[in-house]
């Protein structure tokens, strides 16, 4: 073991120590396999702010070394696991490995957009079965999380709704997951409340969908087309209060015929308003 670390410091420091590759080949006995020495990594990356990484050497079967995340050194989980090295070539070579994971973990994260390794949820919003009358159930669904680990609170305001009920977190067949949590209140109590979601994906960008608040594009179709309707309604009364009196006999049918054409065109240009509108709806959703 001690010309095995004599091979790696070798290895990690070319020059210094010439004598190792030799020394170990006479140490090796022929009729023996040879041993390896493994390093092996695992990362953790949760966000674009949370990372984990850990460390271990192996000696063919036996984990010799591991790595301290926190102290930022190496653990020797053997007695005999220092090896010849001095304090000083000990200190270097964890200065080594600090600068490799820390390196590693931020060209990770950097690149984290070009792999598509975010998974941010979405949430939307719907209305439940009738808890009874007069009662609405809110939902609020959450999908496309991952980890597992989610918070959804109804919310009016900043205060948290207690009625909220969380369902079970539920498996989407990407290996993402779902939630719903529902909320019954009372049809007039409805207006003002939000659900709120936090998750790690999202830290520090809580994602808040009003109850209702998609409904503004709907409002203003609906004004649209009550406004026109209006000016329908106040053409029609004028044309009619300014017609002209036809003699006895005329041929009233043609003035008819007019008017419902007009009426006619007024509908037409309302409902490519609303089509209009509509379409402009879908783009936005």
């Amino acid at each position: 073991m001690l010309l095995l670390f004599l091979l790696f410091e070798g290895l990690c420091c070319p020059g210094e120590n010439t004598a190792a590759p030799q020394a170990l080949q006479s140490y090796r006995p022929a009729a023996e396999d040879p041993l390896s020495f493994r390093m092996l990594q695992i990362s953790s990356f949760a966000n674009h702010s949370w990372a984990h990484s850990e460390g271990s050497g192996w000696l063919g079967d036996l984990q010799t070394h591991g790595w301290d995340t926190v102290t930022g050194t190496i653990r020797f989980l053997k007695p005999w696991s220092h090896g010849n090295f001095s304090k000083q070539e000990l200190q270097n070579l964890q200065s080594l490995f600090q600068l490799y994971f820390n390196g590693f973990v931020r060209i990770v994260q950097a690149s984290a957009g070009q792999f598509q390794l975010e998974l941010k949820p979405e949430a939307w919003l719907s209305r439940g079965p009738s808890p009874g009358p007069g009662r609405l159930q809110l939902v609020c669904h959450v999908s496309g999380f991952y980890p597992k680990p989610v918070w959804v609170m109804w919310m009016r305001g900043e205060q948290e709704q207690r009625g909220t009920q969380r369902g079970n977190i539920l498996p989407n067949a990407d290996e993402t997951w779902y939630l719903r949590a529902t909320l019954d209140v009372a049809a007039g109590e409805a207006a003002g409340l939000s659900c709120r979601v936090k998750h790690s994906s999202i830290e520090g960008h809580d994602l808040i969908i009003h109850w209702g608040g998609y409904s503004i594009f709907l409002i203003l179709i609906c004004l649209t087309v009550i406004v026109n309707l209006v000016i329908l309604v106040v053409v029609h009364s004028r044309l009619t209060k300014e017609s002209p009196v036809f003699p006895m006999g005329a041929n009233t049918q043609d003035t008819n015929n007019s008017r419902h054409h007009f009426c006619l065109a007024q509908v037409s240009w309302i409902k490519n308003r609303f089509l209009k509108w509509k379409t402009r709806l879908n783009q936005l959703s």
